[in-house]
C-alpha cells in the first residue's frame, strides 16, 4: 500500500503540472482518463459535467449507452438525492441505488461509474464521472482519494480554460480576471474538501502552491484533540527522515507565537526565543515562514514554507495569499472530522438528527421540549418461537436484513429512529425536525413496512423458511423530546403518555395489522383505507381508546403504476399535494377541507392508466384524434375515481376539472373564472409549475424562475390571478430560503 500511495502522489504531482500546460478544454478528459488508467493498470474514461452550464465535455472514447446515461446525472432528482444525502463520492453501488429510489424499479448497467460531485455552498456546481474498467466494481479508499486528487486538478484548469474563453468574448476583461483568481483559490479550497484524507489534500495542497511559491514546504498537523503535540503531515523537498524526529508540542516558541499573532510570522521574528535544537530543527527544514491553520479550536496545525522560488523575501501580500489557502485546508480537515462524525451518527439517526446534533453540539444537553409527534412501534409477532427453530447465524441474519429495511423506509419518509428493542423498532415522526404532514408520513412508513414483509416472505417461502409477520401500532399526540440519561450518556428519545399508547397498540396488533389511535386516523381519513376495529383499556387512562385499522393507502396502487411507466413522476404526488395544501392554507381552508384537498390531489392523473403514454409525451404537436385521448384521461379518471373509489365529491370534481382554464379555453367541458370549483384552480397552478420544472423526453426542464414567470403572464388567461399570487409568494419565500441556506 505504501508503495502505491507513493505512485498515486507521482502521478498526482505529474498531472497537476502538466495539466496547466494543456490549452484546450476538450483535450484535458483524455489525457485525465490516460493518466489514470495508466496508474490504475485498467481502461477508464473520464467527463467533466459542468452544472452551471449543462455542459459535458468527456473523452474521446465513449460509448452511444454512456452518452445516453451522462445527461441524467443532470436531471434535477439525481442532484437533489445527492444534496441531501450529502454524498462526496458515488461508486457503482451508489449510483444503482439512486436510480432505483428515483427511477423505482431495479437498474442493472453494463459499465460501473464513480461520480464525485462539487459543491459551491450547499449548490452543486459540476461533476467528474469515471466509468469502464474492472477496478471501478471493487474500489477501494486509496484508490478513490486517488482520482479525487486527480480530477481536482482537472476540474480547476477546465474551469479557468471555460472563463478565459468567456473573457476573450465579453469587456472588462482585467476585473473579471481578478475575479475569477480569487473564485479559483476558494475552488481549490472547495475541492480539497471532498478529498477525504488528510495526508493526500495535504500533498495537494503543497503541489498547488508550490509550482509557484516555495521551493520546500512543510505541513505540521495536530494529532490529539487538545492541540498539544503537532506530527508532519505532508512535505514537499525535505527528506522524509529530518522530519520525522522533529518534536513539537503546544510549548514550542513558534506555536506560542502563532497562537499570540494569529497570522504567518517570518522564521527570524522567533530568533530571540530559539534553543539550539530549535534553530537546527528549523535549519533542517529550510524554514523561512510560518503560516498557522487556524480553527475555532485554536491553532491545529501549521505550513512551514522554504526559500520562495524567485528567491524574493516573503512579503506580507504573499502570506496573505497562503493564508487564504491555509484556511480552505483547515475546512478540509473539519470537514473530513465532521464526515466522519456525521458517519458515525447516521447509523443510529436520521441525517436530520446528525446534522441539529453537529450543527449545534452545545445544546447537546440533558432535558426536552413538548412537542406534537408521531410514535410508531414495529414488531415481528412470534419472533422468540421462531428464533428457536432458527439456527443462531439465520437469526442474526433475519435480523439484520428485517431492522435495516425498516429502517431506511423511516429515514425515506424523514423519521427519526429512536431506537430497537429486540426485534422492535421504535421510530418518530416530528422531531427534530417537524413537517406539516409527519401522522401521514408514519401511515405511509407503515403501509411500506408491511409491503416489504409481503415481498421478503415470497422469497423465504421459496426458500423453506418461516414467514416473517409484523404488528405496527401509530399514535399522535403531544411528548417530551430531547436528551435523556446521564451526563456521560445522552439518548435522544420521546417520552409521554402517547408514546406508550402507541406500544400498547403494537402489542394489541395481530400479524400484518396497523392499528391506529381515533387521532391518527382523523388526520389521515382521507387518505387511507380503513376500519374501525374496537375499543382499548390503556394503563393510566379512565376512558378506553378507539382503534381503528389501516388497510392501504388509497392512491398507492395507482402511483406505483403511474411510476412504473414515468419515472419523472416520482415524489411529483407528494410534493404537488404539499403545495396546493400551502395554498389552501393561505385561502383560509379548515383542516377537514385541507386534508381531502391533499388526498384528492394524489388521484388527478389515475384516468392516464391505460392509455398510451407515448401521446402525453410526444414532442410534435397532437393530432385532432390524439388531443381526444389526452382529454379523455379528465373524464376517466373522475369515473374511477368516483365508482372504483367512492370518493368524495370535491375530489372527482378536482380529478375532471384541473385541466380547465381561467378563461375558458380548457378541458373537458370549457370551463370559465369561478365556474370551475376552487379545488380545481389551485391545482390547475400548482401542476402546471411542477410539469414546467420537470424533466421530459422531449424537452429540459425549465429553471424555477422561469416556470415562476409564465405562471404570472398566464394571470387571468389559464390561471386565477389571486391564485397565482398566493403561489408566487410561496415560491419567492422558498427560494430566498434556499439561497440563504446556500450563502
Amino acid at each position: 500500500m505504501e508503495t502505491n500511495l507513493k505512485d498515486y502522489l507521482a502521478v498526482t504531482e505529474k498531472v497537476s503540472r502538466e495539466v496547466m500546460d494543456i490549452e484546450t478544454v476538450k483535450k484535458i478528459p483524455q489525457y485525465i482518463s490516460d493518466q489514470i488508467s495508466s496508474a490504475l493498470n485498467d481502461k477508464l474514461q473520464y467527463a467533466f459535467l459542468d452544472q452551471e452550464t449543462n455542459k459535458i465535455y468527456e473523452s474521446i472514447h465513449i460509448d452511444s449507452t454512456v452518452k445516453h446515461i451522462l445527461p441524467f446525472f443532470f436531471d434535477k432528482r439525481f442532484v437533489d438525492k445527492i444534496t441531501q444525502l450529502n454524498w462526496t463520492v458515488i461508486d457503482s453501488k451508489g449510483v444503482r441505488f439512486l436510480f432505483e429510489q428515483i427511477i423505482n424499479q431495479e437498474f442493472t448497467f453494463d459499465v460501473s461509474f464513480l461520480i464525485i460531485p462539487k459543491r459551491r455552498g450547499n449548490q452543486i456546481a459540476h461533476f467528474s464521472v469515471i466509468w469502464g474498467g474492472k477496478i471501478l466494481e471493487t474500489i477501494d479508499k486509496e484508490e478513490i482519494d486517488f482520482i479525487s486528487t486527480v480530477v481536482n486538478t482537472a476540474e480547476l484548469r477546465i474551469l479557468y480554460l471555460v472563463h478565459s474563453l468567456q473573457e476573450r468574448t465579453s469587456g472588462d476583461k482585467e476585473l473579471k480576471r481578478k475575479a475569477f483568481e480569487l473564485k479559483e483559490i476558494a475552488g481549490i479550497g472547495m475541492d480539497l474538501t471532498s478529498l477525504g484524507k488528510e495526508d493526500f489534500f495535504g500533498s495537494f495542497l503543497l503541489n498547488v502552491m508550490g509550482r509557484a511559491l516555495s521551493k520546500t514546504a512543510v505541513i505540521f498537523l495536530s494529532m490529539n484533540e487538545n492541540n498539544t503535540e503537532y506530527s508532519p503531515l505532508a512535505s514537499r523537498g525535505i527528506p522524509k527522515k529530518d522530519i520525522e524526529r522533529i518534536h513539537i508540542t503546544d510549548k514550542s516558541p513558534c506555536i506560542r507565537e502563532l497562537n499570540k499573532k494569529q497570522a504567518p510570522l517570518l522564521v527570524s521574528e522567533l530568533e530571540g526565543m530559539l534553543n539550539d535544537e530549535e534553530r537546527a530543527n528549523y535549519k533542517k527544514l529550510e524554514a523561512e515562514a510560518l503560516v498557522p491553520l487556524i480553527s475555532k479550536s485554536g491553532i491545529i496545525g501549521f505550513l512551514i514554507l522554504g526559500e520562495r522560488m524567485n528567491l524574493q523575501p516573503y512579503s506580507e501580500k504573499v502570506l496573505d495569499s497562503v493564508k487564504i489557502l491555509s484556511n480552505q485546508m483547515v475546512m478540509a480537515v473539519e470537514n473530513s472530522k465532521l464526515s466522519d462524525m456525521r458517519y458515525a451518527f447516521s447509523r443510529y439517526v436520521s441525517h436530520q438528527v446528525a446534522d441539529v446534533i453537529l450543527s449545534n453540539p452545545e445544546e447537546i444537553k440533558l432535558g426536552g421540549e413538548r412537542r406534537k409527534v408521531t410514535t410508531l412501534f414495529a414488531d415481528i409477532r412470534g419472533f422468540t418461537s421462531m428464533a428457536e427453530s432458527m439456527k443462531p447465524e439465520d437469526v442474526v441474519d433475519l435480523l439484520n436484513t428485517y431492522l435495516t429495511a425498516m429502517t431506511e423506509i423511516v429515514f425515506k419518509y424523514e423519521g427519526t429512529l429512536d431506537k430497537y428493542i429486540g426485534d422492535c423498532v421504535m421510530a418518530v415522526f416530528g422531531v427534530p425536525i417537524s413537517h406539516y404532514n409527519d401522522t401521514e408520513r408514519a401511515v405511509i412508513s407503515a403501509i411500506e413496512m408491511q409491503q416489504y414483509v409481503n415481498e421478503i416472505n415470497i422469497a423465504r417461502e421459496k426458500e423453506g423458511l418461516p414467514r416473517v409477520e409484523i404488528g405496527i401500532g401509530i399514535n399522535t399526540g403531544h411528548v417530551i423530546a430531547g436528551n435523556m440519561g446521564s451526563l456521560d450518556r445522552v439518548d435522544y428519545t420521546v417520552i409521554g403518555d402517547g408514546v406508550n399508547i402507541a406500544a400498547r397498540l403494537e402489542s394489541h396488533a395481530e400479524k400484518g395489522q396497523i392499528l391506529i389511535t381515533k387521532d391518527v386516523y382523523e388526520e389521515i381519513k382521507y387518505l387511507v383505507q380503513t376500519s374501525f376495529l374496537d375499543k382499548i383499556t390503556v394503563k393510566g387512562r379512565e376512558q378506553p381508546v378507539d382503534i381503528y385499522e389501516v388497510k392501504d393507502l388509497i392512491a398507492r396502487k395507482f402511483i406505483s403504476a403511474v411510476e412504473k411507466r414515468e419515472p419523472y413522476i416520482i415524489g411529483h404526488f407528494m410534493n404537488l399535494a404539499g403545495d396546493v395544501e400551502l395554498i389552501g392554507r393561505k385561502l383560509g381552508l379548515p383542516h377537514d377541507e385541507l386534508v381531502k384537498l391533499r388526498a384528492a390531489t394524489m388521484l388527478i392523473d389515475v384516468g392516464r392508466i391505460g392509455l398510451s403514454e407515448g401521446i402525453f409525451n410526444k414532442p410534435e404537436k397532437l393530432t385532432p384524434e390524439e388531443f381526444e385521448i389526452v382529454k379523455s384521461h379528465v373524464l376517466r379518471g373522475a369515473e374511477y375515481v368516483d365508482k372504483k373509489l367512492g370518493l368524495f365529491e370535491e375530489g372527482v370534481e378536482l380529478v375532471k376539472y384541473h385541466h380547465e382554464f381561467y378563461d375558458g379555453s380548457g378541458y373537458p367541458d370549457g370551463l370559465r373564472g369561478e365556474e370551475i370549483p376552487l379545488w380545481a384552480r389551485i391545482v390547475c397552478v400548482v401542476d402546471s409549475f411542477y410539469a414546467m420544472i420537470s424533466k421530459r423526453p422531449f424537452r429540459e426542464p425549465f429553471k424555477e424562475e422561469d416556470a415562476m414567470k409564465v405562471l404570472e403572464e398566464g394571470k387571468g388567461k389559464n390561471y386565477d390571478p389571486k391564485i397565482v399570487d398566493i403561489y408566487l409568494e410561496i415560491l419567492r419565500e422558498r427560494l430566498k430560503e434556499d439561497r440563504l441556506k446556500g450563502a
